[in-house]
């Protein structure tokens, strides 16, 4: 059977990164289908629904599979209505959390002949099968748990046609456990998972890190598990891996602030934690309370200190406008930002999500009801939609800038990192010389990127941080030979064929930066700035 996966975002969300990224789920479900199928990806977020359309209607494939969320469903849903109508013979299926939680009323509004709820590797297989047997099944399919996640093909290893699909940003962004324990109210990943949590081993996720770094040259990742650090002993095998392995990537993830240590973020750090974010969302504890947190601000301020004492860039999650919060409630986080220090965070506003407990609760008391979904074209719903709640997030966001001089590291900061995690850390050297770097400081960013050169040969961050000091130096010869050094290093890494051209372009080397822009082209066609470079070179 050939099968379309797509995604698209609502048109004018196009320019968030996040947004329009397709979702790892999909990815991980065309890996899944595409050794029995012809499977083809698209993400659409940039083309819009009527170019996509368009395309479809080229492709002229036998089923399409929609990732729905609340946030993307007004495109999609008249996508998947549109495609009815063009190609009706053709099956929509859709899957994804705003699907699952509305799975009847999406089969009553038209336009979806069925609906996967949950995770859909197994009921999707099963799904096409009946089709291809000339059965009808039940437009809501039952979900089929995969134990064993091991056992699926990394997202990564998706073989098919890409349409609009940067493989080097798509794939660092990794998924490497099902589930959350945890029962906040305002998320959807109880009643979505059961609360159940399953996850891939550190070996396999080590495996497809590598995989991915030998194929693409990828050396940033980005865990984006609801909680990375839930299962401590994954964690140190993971790190453990990655340095006998001598994989020098960094990478950040998210976690609770009741899941992390010292030891674990020590370890972390040594195999290339550069950045953790924590979902505080308030300083209130009457606040967290009423989230069904099941923290306090004390494990919050014992994980920021802890990040902050162990030398790893620290994030916050934040929210505002939880039904009975205040003005003293907004007092209390700010506070609390102003002890803990983060370097960054995000605030939003409290949002109502079908499959939350806040939505089920408000929609018992009939204050909504799954209707508004279809009448409504908003990204999203919020608990309280008002102008005070705009002007608490501005002030959380304003407070967070305020700290910032507070909160970067600095000299004395890196001396006590390195009494915390060790002399011999790569990644403190490659965060101080950034900061020395961006203050100018050049033969001490020299001094700590020259540490990783010689410490781990093997090692490009050295070479990549040597060759961007030099270029704003404006000593281009000795930029360009740091950036031979990398791409020898990983010639898989577009960014360094990139950095190698322009280092040859401002020295009139048209014939060598022509030949490395195109290197770095085939690498990667979807970055504007190689684009640009070669048009100049032409």
């Amino acid at each position: 059977m050939k099968i379309l996966l797509i995604y698209l975002c609502n048109y004018e969300d196009r320019h968030d990164h996040y947004i329009a990224l397709m979702p790892v789920g999909l990815v991980s479900l065309a890996a899944s289908l595409e050794k029995d199928h012809e499977v083809i990806l698209a993400n659409f977020s940039q083309t819009g629904s009527r170019r996509a359309l368009a395309k479809i209607g080229e492709l002229k494939p036998e089923l399409v599979g929609i990732s729905l969320y609340t946030h993307n469903r007004t495109d999609s849903l008249r996508l998947a209505k549109e495609i009815k109508k063009k190609l009706p013979r053709t099956v929509v299926v859709a899957g994804g959390p705003h699907a699952t939680f509305l799975a009847d009323a999406l089969i009553e509004q038209g336009g979806i002949d069925y609906v996967i709820p949950g995770e859909s590797e197994r009921a999707f297989a099963g799904l096409i099968g009946d089709l291809e047997r000339g059965e009808r099944p039940q437009p809501v399919v039952p979900s089929q748990a995969v134990d064993d996640i091991d056992s699926l093909p990394y997202p990564s290893q998706f073989g098919g046609m890409l349409i609009d699909i940067d493989p080097n940003e798509q794939y660092k962004y990794l998924i490497t456990s099902r589930g959350c324990p945890a029962d906040c109210t305002f998320c959807c990943s109880p009643a979505f998972w059961k609360r159940r949590v399953r996850f891939r081993s550190a070996e396999n996720v080590v495996d497809e890190m590598e995989y991915l770094h030998r194929r693409y040259g990828i050396i940033y990742f980005s865990m984006r598990d609801d909680n990375f650090t839930m299962k401590k002993k994954r964690v140190m095998d993971f790190c453990r891996l990655i340095r006998e392995k001598e994989l020098f990537v960094m990478w950040n993830c998210q976690s609770r602030v009741d899941a992390v240590d010292e030891e674990m973020l020590i370890e972390m750090k040594r195999a290339g934690l550069e950045h953790i974010q924590y979902g505080v969302e308030s300083g209130s504890e009457r606040i967290l309370r009423r989230y069904r947190k099941g923290i306090t601000i004390g494990m919050t301020e014992d994980a920021a200190r802890l990040t902050r004492r162990v030398g790893v860039y620290l994030s916050v999650y934040l929210m505002v406008g939880m039904e009975g919060e205040t003005r003293s409630d907004i007092r209390k986080t700010k506070s609390l930002i102003r002890r803990i220090l983060p370097g960054d965070g995000i605030v939003s506003p409290v949002a109502l999500y079908p499959g939350t407990e806040l939505y089920r609760t408000l929609r018992e008391r009939g204050a909504i009801s799954d209707a508004v979904w279809f009448q409504k074209s908003d990204a999203g719903i919020f608990l309280r939609d008002e102008d005070e709640m705009r002007e608490w997030m501005l002030e959380l966001l304003q407070c967070i800038s305020l700290i910032r001089n507070k909160s970067w590291y600095r000299d004395r900061d890196f001396r006590k990192h390195r009494q915390v995690v060790g002399e011999e850390c790569w990644v403190t050297d490659i965060l101080e010389g950034d900061y020395y770097l961006d203050e100018e400081r050049y033969d001490d960013a020299v001094r700590c990127y020259g540490r990783v050169m010689s410490r781990y040969p093997r090692n490009p961050w050295g070479f990549l941080r040597m060759g961007k000091l030099h270029f704003m130096k404006g000593d281009f010869p000795e930029a360009e030979e740091f950036y031979e050094q990398m791409v020898k290093l990983v010639p898989a890494y577009f960014g360094g064929w990139l950095k190698l051209a322009e280092s040859q372009h401002v020295q009139g080397k048209k014939k060598e930066a022509r030949l490395s822009i195109d290197e770095a082209y085939r690498r990667n066609p979807f970055d504007f700035r190689i684009r640009n470079i070669r048009r100049l070179l032409r």
